[in-house]
């Protein structure tokens, strides 16, 4: 078993209102037929459709290896789902997101027959300092209904700081919006599931308002708000530290900081990787900013020399 595969990022095939295509132009990643340039946010997107490059598997996908020989991501005990459980994706906002809510794995296994969603971010740059909706200031869904009956969102949704570097974890059920001007790397369950709670007012393309998943967010919202805050743990060798910025039972994400070398033993089964910026050999192989990797389960320590910021994920 390799314990490194390195990966091609999937063809992008997202676009939105809130991107500019500034990530895929700059690092030249490929398209999907139809997709107009100026209008994604995606860069980098480690997930289950990520072709492997080199070893037995080259070729194929991270998913096909998921399902042909899952021992590379952990033992049938660490293997949580039946899917790969964990995505990655690097964007940029050149818009304000709508603010949103997404279901929690409990409600979304009853009624969508799939699993729910939390995430965290780490904002790799901002234009300027800024902020972000994350959690309300209601007690109570009675109090949560009586703000919206005002149309308080001003006093009812909760803004929190963010510059570069800024790490935030997100429970499954919170109010949550990023603001334009941030380049972001989000690593969440892989669940397309999104309730839009409230978008600013704004109009779509026919000049209606955008359609709004108000009921069915408020049977996801975690009243009162449930607001996470890690400690990050540290290790150090030499050259290389390494910070844990959350470790929860949806996910696990780090980031590993190299001017020189080092080397850690690796805290979980296994890993994907996302160079954010400079560039580094891992275990040998060459990755630099933009590209994403996969350590295996064979991976039981971590050697980087360079000098590079990497954020890896778990779930």
């Amino acid at each position: 078993m390799e314990e490194i595969l390195l990966l091609d990022n999937p063809e992008i095939n997202m676009m939105n209102l809130w991107g500019d295509g500034r990530l895929a132009k700059k690092y030249g990643y490929r398209l999907a037929e139809g997709v107009d340039i100026n209008r994604t946010p995606m860069g980098a997107y480690f997930c289950d459709d990520c072709v492997i490059k080199n070893g037995k598997y080259a070729g194929k996908t991270l998913g096909d290896l998921y399902k042909e020989d899952p021992d590379y991501f952990g033992t049938a005990e660490e293997r949580r789902w039946e899917i790969m459980p964990v995505n990655m994706a690097c964007m940029y906002a050149c818009e304000s997101l709508s603010i949103q809510v997404h279901p929690q794995e409990e409600w979304a296994q009853e009624h969508l027959n799939a699993h729910g969603k939390s995430e965290c971010w780490y904002f790799a740059d901002v234009d300027a300092p800024t902020y972000v909706i994350l959690g309300h200031n209601a007690r109570t869904m009675e109090e949560l209904k009586a703000y919206l009956d005002r149309g308080d969102y001003a006093g009812l949704l909760r803004k929190r700081p963010v510059e570069k570097d800024t790490f935030y974890a997100i429970k499954a059920g919170t109010v949550h919006a990023i603001q334009k001007g941030c380049t972001f790397i989000e690593i969440c369950n892989p669940s397309p599931i999104t309730y839009r709670f409230y978008d600013y007012d704004r109009l779509d393309k026919d000049g209606k308002p955008r359609q709004l998943d108000t009921e069915k967010a408020l049977e996801n919202i975690l009243v009162p708000d449930d607001y996470i805050d890690y400690d990050p743990q540290i290790r150090m060798s030499q050259g290389l530290k390494e910070t844990f910025l959350a470790d929860n039972r949806d996910y696990s994400a780090w980031k590993y900081e190299v001017d020189g070398e080092g080397s850690l033993s690796k805290q979980k089964p296994f890993a994907g990787g996302y160079v954010i910026e400079g560039c580094a050999r891992i275990n040998g192989y060459e990755v630099k900013e933009g590209e994403l990797f996969f350590l295996s389960s064979a991976c039981k320590e971590v050697k980087i020399q360079g000098k590079a910021k990497i954020l890896c994920c778990n779930g």
